[in-house]
This record gives C-alpha cells, sequence and structure tokens, in this order.
C-alpha cells in the first residue's frame, strides 16, 4: 500500500469512528447501569461492571491531557474559599 492509501484509510476509519462515537456510547452505559434509579452501591454488579469503563476513562484523560486531568482533580477537591464578612447596618440613630 502506499501514504496516500493509508492516509485515505486511516481518515476514512477516524470519520466513521467519528459518527459511531464508541467511547460516548460506552460512558453512557456505564452511566445508565450506576445511576439509575435509585442508585447502586459496591455490592451490586452493576456499580462492578462499570468501574472497568470508568477507569480507562480516567487513564485516557491522563494519558492525553495529563497537566488540565491533574488540574481539574485537584480543583475538584479544593476547598471552598472564606466568605466575607457580612455587610454591617448602620442604624439612623448611631452617629458615624
Amino acid at each position: 500500500m502506499s501514504t496516500t492509501q493509508l492516509v485515505v484509510a486511516a481518515l476514512v476509519i477516524g470519520y466513521i469512528l467519528g459518527l459511531w462515537q464508541p467511547a460516548r456510547r460506552l460512558t453512557e452505559w456505564a452511566d445508565r447501569l450506576v445511576w439509575q434509579q435509585p442508585p447502586v452501591g459496591r455490592r451490586s454488579w452493576r456499580w462492578w461492571a462499570a468501574q472497568p469503563v470508568y477507569a480507562v476513562q480516567i487513564l485516557l484523560l491522563l494519558v492525553t491531557q495529563p497537566v488540565t486531568t491533574v488540574q481539574a482533580w485537584r480543583t475538584r477537591n479544593d476547598p471552598p474559599p472564606p466568605r466575607s464578612p457580612a455587610p454591617r447596618i448602620r442604624s439612623l440613630k448611631e452617629e458615624p
């Protein structure tokens, strides 16, 4: 095969996979397993069936976008910022 044929074949395969979106379908399947009403816990087979899908997703994110993934993970677990003090309302009877 020539290089041109390989490039065209890769583009066609990428286009078909982009239309089919297997990763999105697999993710939606795992989410339906876990987050059906009522949500399931670790004792259910549905929870365990979805865990390999979630693990592969996290691994792919760490491989393809390591900095963004780690920053998002850290930001998600940060404590909320401190609240500002409550406003004070002065009475008309008080003098400044």
